[in-house]
C-alpha cells in the first residue's frame, strides 16, 4: 500500500525553488506579486453582453464550446432552474455568439423523464463534439444524458450513481491526448465525474466525502460499470482525506507527457482553510485512459485511513496550504495549458472564521503534475476589496485568463461592527473582471486588468454559503470563462440588473433586500492577446446606436425540430436614436417589407406574434438594482397591433423562474414596410441623463399562446413553464449593441 506517497505536500520552499519563483507569497495585498500584477500587460478587449435567454433567469451557469463534429464552433450554455421546477437549461448558439435558443431536445428543460432542477454540469467531448449534460436531483442523485447531435435527442438515466446523499458534480475527459472520444473500448477514452457524498464520512465528524466515478457513456457512472442498460453496481471510490468544497476536475491530455492521463480535482479543504489537489494516474503499467480510469475509481483497491477506506491511487498535495486565512469563498478552480502546467485560483479573505479584512483572487502554478505548487500569486488589484467566484482558462504554455466578480466595497458597519466580506455587504456594487497573462511561468509574471462589464451587474451582497449562506443566492456559486476556437476569452456570467427581487421569504432573518434576479449573459473577448500562440483575436467592433445584418437564425424548438418562421418574424436591425431632449425612437426591422399586412402569419408556438427591443438600464440616480425595460409591438391572430412599453415582472416559487413582459404602458408606434417605430419618452426608463448608457440593447420576436397582460404585479406561486403555457416561445434574435443617451 502506498499510503507515505498521500502525504500532503505544502507549496513551501522547496517547490518555490524548484519552480523557478521569487518570494512572492505574502497573502496581503502591498505583496510583490501585487505590483507585479500592476505592471504594463497586454489586455483584453470584450464586445457587448449576449443574452442567452430573455425569459429564464440565470444562475450559476455552465459554458462549453464545440471544438469538433457537426457543431464545431457553437457554443453551448446551462443553468438550474431550481428544484422547485425540476427543470435544468441547455442553449446552443451557432452564429458565433450573437443569439443563443434552446437545444432542440431541451425545449421544456432537460429530459422530462427524470426530477432535478439542481447543479447543472456541462462538457463536450473534443473528439467527436458529443455533448454531456447533467443536473442534480434534490441532493438524492443525477440526471446524466448524453448527445450525439448536438441536442436534439439525448439518452439519460435517472439513476446515473450508485448512492445518495450527494451534491455539486463535475465532469472530466481523458481522451488519449486528443485521439480517441469516449466509449467502451479498450483504446477509447473516459469520463470521469466526482461530486460529494454528503455528510458521509466516517470519522464522527460527519463531513463529506469526494468521490470518483468513470463513464463510457455519459448516461452511467462507477466502476468497470459497461452495461448501458443499468446503474453501476459498485460504489464510488472515495479519493482524499480533506474535503470540503469540490471544484472543476481536469485530465492531461498531452500527447507524450510525463503526466499524461493524470486526472486532478481540485476542492478545499473541511476546515475551509486551504485549497487541496487530489491527484491520480492510475497504477505502475497503466497507458491509456481506460487502464488509468479503471484503477482511479476502482472503489475495491483501497486503503483504511480516519476518512475511511480511499482508494490507494489517489495523493493530495496542498495548493494552498492552512493557515489563518480563508478559501471557501466558493469553488477553486483549476486549467491545464498545452504543456501540462497547471493553474490553481481561488478566493481568499483573512481570518480563521470571519473575514477580519479584504479578499482577493489567488494563483498558483504547479509544473510537475501537482507534486509542489508556486507560492500564491495576488491576481486582484488592492482597488477591489471584495473578490469572489474566480474561473480561470489556460490555453498555450504560460498564457492564462482569469475571471472573477469584484467590488471596490469591502466592509459593511453596523451596531455589531465592522464585516468583512463578499455575503455582509448589502450595498456593493459588483463588476465583472478579467486579467491575462502571457508569461505566467516566469519568475515575475505580469497581467492585464480588463473590467469586462459595461455597467455594475449586481447591486447588495453576493452569498457565499450555499443553501445556508445570506438571503440573496441570486448568482449561485460560480460562473465560468472558456477558451474560444481562436484562443479568444468567453464568459458566462449572471447579470443581475432588474427589480425583479422575490419577496423576503427569510423570516426576518436580517438579509435584505431579498433574491435578485437576471438574464444569464455570454460576452467573448473581440481584441487583445490569444491564449493560443500563433493565433490572432477577430477584431470586430463593438456596436453602438444600430445593428444590421443580414436575416437573424430563426428557430422554434418544437418536437425536436428547428422550424423556419415567417418573414414577418425574422429581425435584421434595430436602432436607438434621439428624437428630443426628452425622447428617443427605437426601431426593429424585420425581413418582411409588407409587416403590417402579414401581421397574422403560420402560427409557430401560439397565434399571438410580439416583436420586441429589450435592454438593461443601471440605476441611473443612486447606487440599486437597476431594471430591464422593452418597447413591444403584439397582434393576436393578425389583429390591430398594440404598442406598448414596461420593465420586466416576475414569476416566482420562492425565486424568480420566468421573466414576464407585460404591456404596462401605451407608447405611439407605426409599422412602416418592414420596420416598426416607437417613440419612448426617456422619463418611462428611469431618466437617463446624456452620456448614460442602454446596454445589451437586443430586438427578437417570440410567440405565445395569448396576450400579454397589462398588469405590473408579481405572479407569485406559479409551478413553472410545464404548468404556464403562456411562457413565450423565442423565434428570432438580433446581435445586441449599447445606446449612449445624446450620442
Amino acid at each position: 500500500m502506498r499510503t507515505s506517497t498521500r502525504t500532503l505536500v505544502a507549496g513551501g520552499s522547496v517547490a518555490a525553488l524548484a519552480l523557478g519563483y521569487g518570494a512572492i507569497a505574502a497573502p496581503n495585498h502591498g505583496s510583490a506579486a501585487d505590483r507585479a500584477a500592476r505592471h504594463s500587460a497586454p489586455r483584453a478587449t470584450f464586445g457587448t453582453p449576449v443574452v442567452v435567454d430573455f425569459f429564464r433567469p440565470g444562475y450559476e451557469p455552465d459554458l462549453a464550446i464545440a471544438r469538433a463534429g457537426k457543431y464545431k464552433g457553437s457554443t453551448y450554455v446551462s443553468v438550474p432552474n431550481g428544484f422547485s421546477t425540476t427543470m435544468s437549461y441547455l442553449w446552443r448558439s451557432d452564429d458565433s455568439r450573437h443569439s443563443f435558443h434552446l437545444t432542440e431536445g431541451n425545449a421544456l428543460g432537460k429530459q422530462a423523464t427524470c426530477v432535478g432542477g439542481g447543479d447543472t454540469e456541462l462538457q463536450l467531448d473534443p473528439v467527436n463534439g458529443d455533448v454531456y449534460f447533467n443536473d442534480l436531483q434534490g441532493l438524492t442523485n443525477f440526471t446524466n444524458s448524453r448527445s450525439s447531435d448536438g441536442g436534439h435527442t439525448w439518452d439519460t438515466s435517472c439513476t446515473s450513481v450508485n448512492g445518495a446523499g450527494v451534491d455539486r458534480q463535475w465532469i472530466g475527459i481523458d481522451s488519449n491526448g486528443g485521439k480517441s472520444a469516449v466509449g467502451a473500448g479498450a483504446n477509447a477514452g473516459r469520463l470521469y465525474f466526482d461530486y460529494d457524498n454528503v455528510n458521509q464520512d466516517t470519522n464522527g465528524i460527519g463531513g463529506n466525502q469526494l468521490v470518483m466515478n468513470e463513464s463510457v457513456d455519459g448516461v452511467h457512472y462507477g466502476n468497470k460499470c459497461e452495461a448501458a442498460e443499468a446503474p453501476c453496481v459498485l460504489p464510488p471510490a472515495v479519493i482524499t482525506r480533506d474535503e470540503g468544497i469540490p471544484g472543476n476536475i481536469v485530465v492531461d491530455n498531452v500527447r507524450h507527457s510525463r503526466y499524461q492521463h493524470r486526472v486532478y480535482a481540485i476542492h478545499t479543504s473541511n476546515s475551509q482553510s486551504a485549497v487541496i489537489m487530489s491527484w491520480c494516474s492510475g497504477k505502475k503499467g497503466d497507458h491509456t485512459a481506460a487502464q488509468v480510469a479503471n484503477d482511479c475509481t476502482d472503489p475495491t483497491q483501497v486503503v483504511p485511513t480516519d476518512k475511511g477506506h480511499l482508494n490507494v491511487n489517489w495523493h493530495d498535495s496542498y495548493v494552498r496550504a492552512p493557515g489563518n486565512w480563508q478559501t471557501g469563498h466558493l469553488f477553486p478552480s483549476v486549467a491545464i495549458d498545452s504543456k501540462g502546467t497547471l493553474y490553481a485560483v481561488w478566493s481568499e479573505y483573512p481570518g480563521a472564521s470571519d473575514p477580519t479584512g479584504p479578499g482577493s483572487i489567488k494563483l498558483a502554478i504547479s509544473r510537475d503534475g501537482a507534486r509542489h505548487w508556486s507560492k500564491p500569486i495576488t491576481v486582484s488589484p488592492t482597488s477591489l476589496k471584495n473578490d469572489v467566484m474566480p474561473w480561470v482558462v489556460a490555453g498555450s504554455a504560460g498564457r492564462i485568463g482569469i475571471a472573477w466578480y469584484g467590488s471596490t466595497t469591502a466592509y459593511k458597519k453596523d451596531a455589531q461592527g465592522v464585516h468583512y466580506g463578499p455575503d455582509p455587504v448589502d450595498t456593493a456594487l459588483w463588476n465583472l473582471y478579467y486579467s491575462t497573462s502571457l508569461n505566467a511561468l516566469s519568475k515575475h509574471p505580469t497581467f492585464g486588468l480588463t473590467k469586462v462589464s459595461d455597467h455594475p451587474v449586481k447591486y447588495g451582497d453576493i452569498s457565499t454559503g450555499g443553501l445556508g449562506g445570506s438571503q440573496d443566492r441570486s448568482l449561485g456559486d460560480f460562473f465560468q470563462v472558456q477558451l474560444g476556437l481562436r484562443g479568444e476569452a468567453v464568459i458566462t456570467y449572471v447579470d443581475d440588473t432588474s427589480a425583479d427581487r422575490n419577496q423576503d421569504t427569510c423570516g426576518g432573518c436580517g438579509e435584505t433586500p431579498a433574491e435578485a434576479a437576471g438574464p444569464v449573459m455570454v460576452v467573448s473577448q473581440n481584441g487583445g492577446p490569444s491564449l493560443l500562440a500563433g493565433k490572432t483575436i477577430r477584431r470586430t467592433p463593438k456596436l453602438f446606436g444600430h445593428v444590421q445584418g443580414k436575416p437573424a437564425p430563426a428557430f422554434l424548438a418544437a418536437a425536436s425540430q428547428d422550424v423556419k418562421a415567417p418573414k414577418a418574424l425574422q429581425v435584421v436591425g434595430a436602432s436607438i436614436r434621439k428624437k428630443t431632449a426628452s425622447s428617443v425612437t427605437v426601431t426593429l426591422t424585420t425581413a418582411d417589407k409588407h409587416l403590417a399586412s402579414d401581421l397574422r402569419t403560420t402560427p409557430i408556438g401560439g397565434s399571438v406574434n410580439t416583436w420586441l427591443v429589450r435592454w438593461a438600464a443601471p440605476s441611473y440616480k443612486k447606487p440599486g438594482d437597476g431594471n430591464q425595460f422593452y418597447v413591444a409591438m403584439q397582434s393576436a391572430a393578425g389583429a390591430t397591433p398594440t404598442f406598448y412599453m414596461g420593465t420586466t415582472q416576475a414569476i416566482t416559487t420562492t425565486h424568480t423562474k420566468y421573466f414576464t413582459y407585460p404591456a404596462q404602458h401605451a407608447i405611439r408606434g407605426v409599422v412602416q414596410g418592414a420596420t416598426i417605430t416607437w417613440t419612448l419618452p426617456l422619463k418611462l426608463v428611469g431618466s437617463p441623463k446624456k452620456g448614460q448608457g442602454m446596454f445589451s440593447v437586443t430586438g427578437f420576436t417570440s410567440t405565445q399562446v395569448a396576450p400579454a397582460s397589462s398588469s405590473t404585479a408579481t405572479v407569485p406561486d406559479q409551478g413553472g413553464e410545464l404548468g404556464d403555457a403562456n411562457i413565450p416561445n423565442l423565434i428570432s434574435a438580433l446581435q445586441p449593441f449599447t445606446y449612449i443617451v445624446g450620442k
